[in-house]
């Protein structure tokens, strides 16, 4: 399949769906999303997971915050990782995307900035947190993430399941990393959103995408940085640890630039 078949049918099948998926929208907490199954033939995913380069190709990031390797180098990939990866930036998708979530004026990254491939092996996990609120360079406020899952015959109990969270971190809600399926949700100033770790031997593969705007979804200005939470289940050291690194990284976001610079998780 090429990029325009993949981007043709993706945008077909939200078409299709998008008044079912926009009342799912609108209704959905404890961060606003949707997710759809099937999104693609079962061969043509089936075809994007093998793909897929050797972990060892790709970023590794390993931290008391998250453990997983990531990849935006799709020169050196096989050139359907570049294919699927953009064809999620195509206009019809972004146009259809805009339709089902109401946010106008949503723009692509090809510089795929702390999106493109990620990989997440077993022991793997990602903390709760918050994205960074801009792209970059600083000049683009982050709308919506992208998530398609692409490991065939994934069980729901084998943890690498996305999990978003309410402002209170008390309430949660998982969607399981099924094969084949794509999760659209907000990004903004409360939603925070984690990985819960992945318990089994196994790879649970994800293509991802961020959407941008000139405006902020909220109805007022706002920055900040990548922001982790402990879990509630954390000890009391992590939690203090992480909150205090929370407020001195946003702190100082206020006087320095916004601009992100010397990160390997962006095309140069």
């Amino acid at each position: 399949m090429t990029k325009q078949q993949l981007s043709e049918h993706i945008a077909a099948r939200l078409q299709q769906n998008k008044n079912d998926l926009r009342k799912y929208w609108d209704q959905s907490t404890p961060v606003r999303h949707f997710y759809i199954d099937d999104l693609l033939p079962d061969d043509w995913a089936t075809a994007c997971f093998a793909a897929l380069p050797e972990p060892e190709k790709m970023l590794h990031r390993h931290t008391v915050k998250e453990h997983k390797h990531v990849g935006v180098d799709i020169d050196s990939y096989n050139p359907l990782m570049s294919d699927i990866l953009f064809a999620f930036q195509d206009d019809a998708v972004i146009k259809v995307v805009s339709e089902i979530t109401g946010t106008a004026g949503l723009l692509a990254d090809p510089s795929l900035y702390g999106s493109g491939i990620s990989m997440m092996l077993q022991g793997d996990f990602l903390l709760p947190h918050l994205d960074n609120s801009h792209d970059g360079d600083g000049n683009l406020y982050r709308l919506l993430n992208a998530l398609y899952y692409i490991t065939p015959d994934w069980p729901e109990d084998n943890g690498g399941n996305l999990e978003l969270w309410d402002k209170t971190m008390k309430q949660r809600k998982e969607i399981h990393a099924r094969f084949n399926r794509l999760v659209m949700m907000e990004t903004n100033t409360h939603s925070v959103h984690s990985v819960n770790k992945i318990v089994n031997p196994g790879m649970r593969a994800c293509i991802s995408n961020y959407y941008f705007s000139t405006k902020p979804v909220e109805d007022h200005a706002y920055i900040h940085k990548t922001t982790f939470f402990a879990r509630p289940e954390d000890g009391i050291a992590k939690k203090i640890r992480l909150t205090a690194e929370g407020k001195t990284k946003n702190f100082l976001s206020k006087f320095l630039t916004n601009k992100t610079t010397g990160t390997k998780h962006r095309r140069q």
